[in-house]
């Protein structure tokens, strides 16, 4: 190969020393570094972890994928999906999903319908008001009591009041219910430090309802329905599982469905598991046709501490699971 001049101090050493050329072309030079180069190089990184760069490690790393997972590089998963509204999973609890999501889009729903029925019936409010206050002031005057005008201003304010727009019990039911869900969710996220995986708010497949936690770890599958609730849940001598006056035989089975779905889907039973917040559960816990029914601060344990699956089996129920389900909303 025909040598260029070479202005380098170096260029009379063999090719292999340090600092001489290994490449030259048109508008561009590439030598190898003087040994004083990459000292200081070496020097101005001292202390910083190695790690492998770009997508390509990747894609030739097989240890860098999950059991049953793509091998196709991140760049061209992403053009091939196109923009995703579903959240990525936590690359350290393994979190997939947002809880309470497909709750809080139901409560903004029926509060939108409501507000807008509310609106229109200010065509009959407004003019209820200032008649109200209209006539505490004309009796109030009649009556011979002083400051009658600030007194019907007083009795407007208050009927005002009283009919602004309030959302439904039904409607503040989803609320509350999202917020047992991201109450259940903080304390199954910090399960992902013992291997556990947890997809929130999915869809069930083929079906309008959604499970809101789907817990994959050592000690199994489970699926579980938080609930935000006041009183007590209890068990009655016939068997029948109770919160407070309501039998709770409907919720029970939905979750036990739910449950029977998912464990097909993924090939394994999964244990059905009611999270209750706030209510009192009889004896710290009830076990009633199939599904168990735990106060949150028993959530831990009630999942167990036996291992029956390992890490490896883990990451694949976790993955077929991510790719086969989706978030509910």
């Amino acid at each position: 190969m025909r040598q260029h001049p070479n202005p380098d101090p170096y260029e009379e050493e063999d090719l292999e020393v340090l600092g001489t050329p290994v490449y030259e072309g048109t508008g561009l030079s590439v030598r190898a570094l003087t040994a004083q180069e990459l000292q200081r190089f070496l020097d101005a990184h001292a202390g910083q972890p190695a790690h492998l760069v770009g997508s390509g490690w990747t894609a030739m790393d097989p240890s860098a994928h999950t059991l049953g997972a793509s091998r196709t590089p991140a760049a061209a998963e992403h053009e091939l999906a196109g923009p995703r509204s579903a959240e990525p999973a936590d690359p350290v609890g393994g979190r997939f999903g947002s809880p309470g999501r497909s709750a809080l889009a139901q409560y903004r729903h029926r509060r939108a319908t409501e507000l807008v029925a509310w609106a229109r019936g200010l065509v009959w409010r407004t003019p209820l008001v200032a008649a109200a206050g209209v006539v505490v002031q004309v009796l109030a005057t009649r009556a011979g009591l002083s400051r009658a005008g600030l007194l019907g201003l007083v009795v407007a304010g208050l009927l005002g009041w009283r009919l602004r727009f309030r959302p439904s019990n039904q409607a503040r039911a989803w609320q509350r219910g999202a917020h047992g869900e991201q109450q259940t969710a903080r304390i199954l996220d910090r399960l992902g430090r013992d291997g556990y995986q947890i997809l929130h708010d999915v869809a069930m497949p083929g079906s309008s309802a959604n499970a809101d936690h789907l817990v994959i770890g050592p000690s199994g599958v489970f699926v579980i329905d938080s609930k935000q609730w006041t009183g007590n849940v209890h068990q009655s001598s016939d068997g029948l599982v109770w919160h407070s006056h309501y039998r709770l035989d409907r919720t029970l089975a939905t979750v036990r469905w739910q449950a029977e779905t998912l464990g097909r889907l993924l090939g394994i039973p999964a244990a059905p598991l009611i999270c209750v917040h706030g209510a009192h559960v009889q004896g710290g816990g009830v076990h009633a046709h199939g599904v168990a029914i735990v106060p949150a601060f028993l959530l831990r344990s009630a999942l167990g501490f036996d291992r029956v699956l390992s890490d490896a089996d883990v990451d694949l129920l976790a993955a077929t699971a991510k790719s086969r389900l989706r978030p509910a909303a």
